[in-house]
């Protein structure tokens, strides 16, 4: 018997197929959303779903277990699973799924940050916790789009200041990554742009951080405050202060924004390694066994 288990993230859909002897089967395919309402999403969830069928060669899959972005709780999902893989399913938040690969209820704080950034944490009464997660536009303070909107915003500080003989490498780095010059250029850039372009910036950011550029360092120094907060939030809401944390996310790779939180949070924080969508299909196993 097969096992499915799917990680449905903001940037690739990464799938890892099992049977009662381990793994059998992993791969990744394009992006997906739950947001069903949208005819767009509907096809894209159609066109990943049968490719990850085909690659799996049609295999018999008792149970699929997937974490998605946008997840719509009105089975709408779980139906398009059963009319490709002809199985039972659980479809939970990715956050949601990310946490439970990392802890069981009751044990930890999930902090991610990616494109976007929460606090997650389940209790030992299965009840969900969630700080932060209100998108671009309302949040996501210390996120990689909130970290590019920042190096964006100093490049054109600097491009106003036509009176400074220099601008920083930082503004240097963003002008040509962008190819953008002026006000006209970054604003043409920036409009035209998916979120994950300007989230993109962060690596910008962090490699002019390491290179020692102070508005950098700067930036994200902030960026690991917002986090903290974000974390001190969810510990007031569980009334818990000493709970393991797993950092996880694209912005987990920076140095100096993780060597803040550690410093913070001492020895609680660690960089989450742990495959989500191999942990899926083991929660797919064990949840195919409880009926």
């Amino acid at each position: 018997m097969n096992y499915l288990g799917i990680d449905a993230g903001a940037s690739a859909t990464k799938w890892s197929l099992i049977n009662g002897d381990g793994p059998v089967l992993s791969g990744v395919q394009d992006a997906m959303d739950g947001h069903l309402y949208r005819e767009s999403s509907q096809i894209r969830m159609q066109r990943v779903l049968k490719e990850i069928h085909q690659k799996i060669d049609k295999l018999e899959v008792v149970f699929t277990y997937m974490g998605i972005t946008g997840v719509t709780l009105d089975g709408s999902i779980e139906r398009e699973i059963a009319s490709i893989f002809h199985s039972k399913s659980k479809v939970i938040s990715d956050i949601e799924l990310a946490y439970r690969a990392n802890f069981s209820e009751g044990e930890g704080i999930l902090l991610y940050a990616g494109t976007g950034s929460v606090a997650f944490a389940i209790n030992e009464r299965n009840e969900a916790y969630q700080i932060g997660g209100w998108g671009y536009l309302l949040g996501d303070e210390g996120a990689g789009y909130w970290i590019g909107r920042e190096a964006i915003r100093h490049t054109l500080l600097q491009i106003e200041s036509k009176g400074d003989s220099k601008k920083s490498s930082l503004a240097d780095a963003v002008s040509k990554e962008l190819n953008a010059y002026d006000w006209n250029g970054m604003k043409t850039y920036v409009y035209s742009q998916e979120r994950s372009a300007i989230a993109a910036l962060s690596l910008v950011v962090d490699m002019c951080a390491d290179a020692g550029d102070d508005s950098a360092i700067k930036i994200l120094n902030n960026a690991a405050s917002h986090l903290i907060g974000l974390i001190t939030r969810m510990e007031n809401s569980l009334s818990r202060d000493s709970l393991p944390i797993k950092f996880t996310g694209g912005i987990s790779g920076s140095k100096l924004l993780y060597y803040e939180l550690e410093k913070f949070f001492k020895i609680r924080i660690s960089i989450s390694e742990v495959d989500i969508a191999a942990r899926a299909a083991e929660l797919s196993k064990e949840s195919s066994f409880q009926g």
